[in-house]
């Protein structure tokens, strides 16, 4: 029997599943190891000559499915019977090929030819059958045992660079989904132990991540007057090429923002080193050098802010204790969100204008799939909040307050054991929220997949949603679907933003509840 396939609508738009045919591929032994057997350069070429396809025309099987799938919602795919399906003999599975036929809401068919069997994930764009298209869809799928998945995304007709340009103003940050890296500066040549990232903070900006996190240490532990701040990982240098500097991070994100004037981002400011200053010391220095000569590029409030109100700015996540005199300064205003006191390795807590899943200690390998797990767990909390936006579900004039602001750093290291290093859990951790926000993220009852009871948060019994022509679509809960900042290690590994492309695409949710599905600032 053929194995079963999950589709998922990834778009702001509803779209008709039309029908599924499966026939053996003929090219399957000539094609790689991917889902997707048919890449020929040519997209008008739509199957294998017709010589090819009448020698396996007995694995042929039609099936209409006239499924409508709305955003989020999914559709398990089940197997026809062994005797419609031609008897699959299991050496042929892995040459069985699905082609799916979708509609948009205009009328347009799109297809694409899959294989359910194959292990690697792969990406590929949708074949218009109309001409002229309106759109365009791509496909990504994933090998998830016991059930691969495909998701349908138009994540390709979105600027990372500006992203934000179409939220509405009136969101607050607490209800976006925000992509973040952990340890943004360390992507210089290191040692592996300490290289948190692999492309600089400009490309990070270029390609979405809007939450930085940065650890700085004074280079003079008492005078204020010294506006040095080494960038640093904890004990360890994060360049063998010499000392990093604060200050030209800073410059790259202010011309960023000049050149993007309608993003924000969130900057985490931390001491860490082995150097004798103090956090009161580092707040002088960044007050006296930084903060005051720049006021119009920060935003130092201690409330969750707007969209509107950060455009352009860069958002204080203060990680650093204040000097006495800051805290009295008639002029101030709280210095930041406040993020200095939430509890070390904590896998859910809640500080100030925050709910933090931050459990870092990954001290043997074995321990990964339970830092998998807490993550997920979080994403989970996060999806079903529902943030108070003005004019839509709370007062324009005086709204409910904003927050609280999810942080979900996707971290961890044990610098003394190569199995925990950062590039070693980002690729089992990544990996894993990536498939999860594909799967089953903001869906009532998740499909069963790899490893589920660490990643649905309600344990392992499947719970089937509505049967439709012979499959099961899953609909979305309650909440925004919101995945709240994701903080990651090792983003872009070999060109792949997929994921950062995912956790950007979740803002959708609450597009739809603002009614602005196709990103049209207001």
């Amino acid at each position: 029997m053929a194995p079963p396939l999950v589709i998922r609508n990834m778009t702001s738009c509803s779209i008709s599943l039309n029908s599924i045919e499966r026939f053996e591929d003929p090219n399957s032994q000539q094609s790689k190891g991917t889902a997707f057997p048919f890449t020929s350069k040519n997209t008008t070429s739509l199957a294998p000559p017709a010589p090819k396809l009448g020698e396996h025309a007995q694995t042929f099987n039609h099936q209409d499915l006239g499924v409508l799938l709305p955003p989020f919602h999914s559709y398990t795919l089940n197997p026809p019977s062994s005797a419609s399906d031609g008897g699959d003999a299991p050496s042929s599975l892995a040459s069985k090929t699905l082609r799916l036929t979708i509609q948009s809401a205009g009328g347009e068919r799109y297809r694409i030819d899959t294989n359910p069997t194959y292990t690697q994930k792969a990406s590929r764009a949708f074949t218009p059958l109309n001409p002229n298209p309106s759109t365009s869809y791509t496909a990504l799928y994933h090998p998830a045992k016991p059930t691969s998945h495909l998701t349908i995304h138009t994540n390709h007709l979105r600027d990372l660079s500006t992203w934000m340009s179409v939220l509405p103003s009136t969101l607050p940050l607490s209800a976006l989904s925000i992509p973040g890296t952990h340890n943004s500066h360390t992507y210089y040549r290191a040692l592996p132990s300490v290289r948190c990232q692999l492309v600089s903070v400009k490309i990070q900006l270029e390609n979405g991540i809007r939450f930085l996190d940065i650890r700085v240490q004074p280079s003079h532990p008492t005078d204020t007057n010294n506006k040095d701040l080494y960038l640093v990982h904890g004990a360890f240098p994060i360049s063998l090429t010499g000392t990093k500097y604060l200050e030209p991070v800073l410059k790259t994100c202010y011309e960023f923002l000049e050149s993007h004037p309608n993003e924000t981002i969130l900057m985490s400011l931390k001491r860490e080193g082995v150097g004798n200053s103090t956090d009161e010391h580092l707040s002088q220095v960044l007050e006296k050098h930084y903060l005051t000569p720049n006021k119009d590029k920060w935003h130092t409030g201690s409330d969750i802010p707007y969209l509107g109100d950060v455009r352009g700015k860069l958002v204080l996540v203060r990680r650093y204790n204040l000097h006495e005199s800051l805290k009295t300064a008639p002029d101030n205003d709280g210095y930041g969100l406040d993020a200095i006191e939430w509890p070390y390795n904590c896998t859910h807590a809640v500080h100030g204008p925050f709910c933090i899943q931050d459990f870092c200690d990954v001290l043997h390998p074995s321990t990964i799939a339970k830092k998998l797990r807490y993550s997920n767990e979080h994403l989970v909390r996060s999806a079903e909040c529902t943030a108070f936006i003005p004019g839509v579900n709370t007062d324009k004039t005086n709204p409910v307050p904003a927050g609280p602001l999810y942080l979900n750093f996707l971290s961890g290291s044990n610098f003394w054991r190569m199995g925990c290093w950062p590039d070693k859990i980002a690729k089992v951790v990544n990996r894993g929220i990536e498939e999860w926000i594909c799967i089953g993220h903001h869906l009532e009852h998740p499909a069963s997949s790899s490893g589920e009871s660490a990643r649905d948060g309600a344990g392992d019994t499947e719970l089937d949603g509505k049967i439709v022509q012979g499959g099961i679509v899953r609909k979305v809960k309650a909440g925004d679907g919101c995945t709240g900042v994701v903080v990651m290690d090792c983003v872009g590994d070999g060109g792949d933003w997929d994921l950062v492309k995912m956790i950007v695409g979740m803002n959708m949710g609450v597009l739809m509840k603002t009614g602005d599905t196709e990103g049209k600032r207001t």
